[in-house]
């Protein structure tokens, strides 16, 4: 197998020019393993403004899945849309990288991986917080257990609306799933990982405007006896105060880290003197020690100022996965599997207010 390096990169393909595929994009041509080919999008206009110099435009995305340069397709549409352009590019036998959620069902999600299966290509879902330095950070604190065990989990997401018009299809539930299912699966992805198990219950509602919009939504996700977690959603504050906020309780500390891309984790807790070296190995130089009474009192600070830079990172990090994963034929490291699991609880949470 030739090395890396040698290797041509791939030829990828961006189906959907909208907002994020225009961030996305720039990052994704700036790779040396990738090359963008083809953009498509029904306004052609729209493809051609982030398309790079050379990439072929197509409004249909069915003349972009026939293009044999297209070996890895993005899809970066509205989410109704995920599942229908997925089982196609699947078909074409292009590896799939698709922006959250995989699907607006379970039942959609299964025929999806169910195909990917079929005809042997990669596929993943673009979680790019599994990709964050901090969340990493806080994975290996969990998995340490230097804390002790994980017992809570509670998330607070108060996100802006503006950009958001009434008739945007992040209101329509048909379009978008609803909140947990259009943003929330980010965040049920995060705790399945942590906890390390899927959940044993989960419960869910929501409040709507005066106009019917379902603007609030909350989930409280039991995982057996052992943790507890809820996670609150809002949108409908200033882009200046919005704030998203993830809690971990542990038996002997807690985790706090701030941003939806954060910007800052936190640690607070005692530890036994003999797993001081450990817990400085996995945070480094921001650890402070206190005496306590019987224990070591600890605490530290650590910062990810450069938020665009490591959202940026993220989402590279997560389209290189799926390419290496095809280079050396294993799962994406956010598996098909990791992605049914986290929309099966999001659609659990969303079954008071889902339509029918």
């Amino acid at each position: 197998m030739p090395a890396m390096a040698e290797r041509k990169p791939v030829g990828l393909g961006i189906i959907g020019a909208g907002r994020f595929a225009a961030f996305c994009l720039p990052a994704f041509a700036a790779l040396p393993e990738v090359r963008v080919v083809a953009v498509a999008d029904l306004d052609r206009t729209r493809a051609e403004s982030i398309a790079p110099p050379g990439a072929r435009i197509y409004q249909d995305f069915r003349a972009l899945l026939m293009d044999s340069e297209v070996e890895v397709v993005v899809i970066s549409t509205p989410p109704y849309l995920h599942a229908p352009i997925a089982l196609e590019a699947a078909k074409a036998g292009k590896h799939l990288f698709v922006e959250k959620p995989l699907a607006l069902s379970p039942m959609e999600a299964r025929a999806v991986i169910a195909t990917a299966e079929r005809m042997g290509v990669k596929l993943t879902v673009n979680y790019v917080l599994r990709y964050h330095p901090l969340h990493r950070l806080a994975q290996m604190l969990v998995r340490s257990k230097v804390l002790g065990d994980l017992v809570y989990a509670a998330l607070i997401n108060l996100a802006t609306d503006e950009g958001l018009s009434p008739d945007h299809w992040f209101w329509d539930l048909r379009k978008s799933g609803g909140i947990h299912i259009e943003h929330g699966v980010h965040f049920f992805d995060l705790v399945n990982q942590l906890v390390g198990r899927p959940p044993s219950r989960v419960e869910g509602g929501y409040q709507r405007r005066a106009d019917g919009r379902i603007d609030r939504v909350w989930a409280v996700v039991h995982y057996g006896e052992e943790v507890l977690a809820t996670f609150y959603h809002s949108f409908g504050r200033p882009r200046e105060i919005e704030r998203t906020t993830l809690k971990l309780g542990l038996s002997f500390g807690e985790i706090e880290i701030v941003g939806w891309i954060p910007t800052k984790l936190s640690l607070f807790g005692s530890v036994e003197e003999d797993k001081l070296d450990g817990l400085r190995l996995i945070v480094g130089e921001p650890l402070r020690v206190l005496d306590g009474a019987n224990r070591k009192i600890v605490e530290a600070e650590i910062a990810a100022p450069d938020r665009q830079g490591e959202y940026r990172r993220a989402v590279q990090a997560g389209l290189l996965d799926l390419i290496e994963a095809v280079w050396e034929d294993r799962s994406p490291q956010v598996s098909p599997a990791d992605a049914l699991q986290s929309l099966e609880v999001a659609w659990q949470a969303s079954q008071s207010f889902l339509p029918l």
